[in-house]
């Protein structure tokens, strides 16, 4: 079983990727961390919680609040895709959270994690890397004893989705993505040119709902509308893209995708803003790899499966 943090700006996506972690049985979530992105923080905690409550989590799991804004930059947030409240607008359908909140700051909760299980856990942020470079930077020499880092964040060889060639995870804070790059930590980057071709279309969620039903899925057919409508509006798409999904898919099993060794480089001046550049590396000694190809209907078998029952 492997030992995960998830450190999430809970929006559409993060909702869903947290339904899909905390149902994985390869995965033994430990604690979670929220970080201002889609939404400001407060809002993240306050989804992340809900999430929590709807899914009977125990209230020993432990939840801490992060950074609201990024290292150096003012917040630049998502309303538009998730909606003002971050969950489509139906946060208010559901009764204000019960699931309790740590004193630790996130970045404290994160350095005790990685001291009690070391090189046994993964970090999986889904949002801006703020909490994880504040980590980083608070004790360099115990963050680098983590077992690695799986990330949601970066287009590659495809076009940004905040900007021409930008995601929007990287985008909001690219100095706290090049920090923790700059610490040797071991990451698999999950990008856009993966994420991408994991949709979950309106379609689908109509015909397993004919079939299953639960309060989860019926807050899944929820939040999802707003989400949905935005990217029809945008591209045409019926659907929604799997992107933070997708990353913990990637930690549930990574021979799911094709990974390849690289060097990456965040670009943070502002021309450039949260560009990801790549370089080929030898697979030897490397400790960058990028997701170039994934199993896309196995990874949607395995979400609508364990999240939409």
């Amino acid at each position: 079983m492997n030992r995960i943090l998830l450190d999430v700006d809970t929006g559409v996506d993060d909702a869903l990727a947290l339904c899909f972690a905390l149902r994985s049985p390869e995965l033994s979530v430990e604690a979670i961390t929220t970080v201002a992105g889609n939404i400001p923080v407060e809002s993240c905690t306050r989804n992340t919680r809900l999430v929590l409550d709807l899914l009977e989590a125990p209230k020993e799991l432990l939840v801490a609040e992060g950074a609201d804004k990024p290292l150096e930059r003012d917040l630049y947030t998502a309303a538009l895709v998730h909606g003002n409240d971050g969950l489509g607008n139906a946060a208010g359908l559901y009764p204000a959270p019960e699931h309790p909140l740590c004193e630790h700051s996130a970045s404290d909760l994160i350095l005790e994690m990685i001291d009690r299980y070391g090189d046994d856990l993964t970090l999986i942020p889904t949002g801006p890397m703020t909490n994880i470079a504040l980590a980083a930077q608070q004790n360099p020499e115990l963050f680098r004893t983590v077992g690695g880092i799986v990330q949601m964040g970066g287009a590659v060889g495809v076009p940004g989705n905040t900007g021409p060639w930008s995601e929007f995870n990287i985008y909001v804070d690219p100095e706290a993505s090049a920090e923790v790059l700059s610490t040797g930590v071991p990451l698999r980057l999950v990008p856009l040119d993966v994420t991408h071709q994991v949709a979950l279309l309106r379609k689908e969620l109509r015909r397993l709902s004919q079939e299953r039903d639960s309060r989860v899925f019926q807050f899944i057919r929820e939040i999802t509308v707003l989400y949905f409508d935005y990217q029809k509006n945008k591209t045409g798409l019926d659907g929604g893209y799997l992107h933070d999904p997708t990353a913990v898919a990637a930690a549930i099993e990574p021979g799911l995708f094709i990974w390849e060794p690289v060097t990456i480089e965040i670009r943070t001046d502002e021309e450039d803003r949260g560009r990801t550049v790549i370089q080929p590396a030898p697979a030897e000694g490397t400790r960058h790899w990028v997701a170039t190809e994934v199993d896309y209907q196995r990874v949607l078998k395995m979400f609508t499966d364990r999240v939409c029952r």
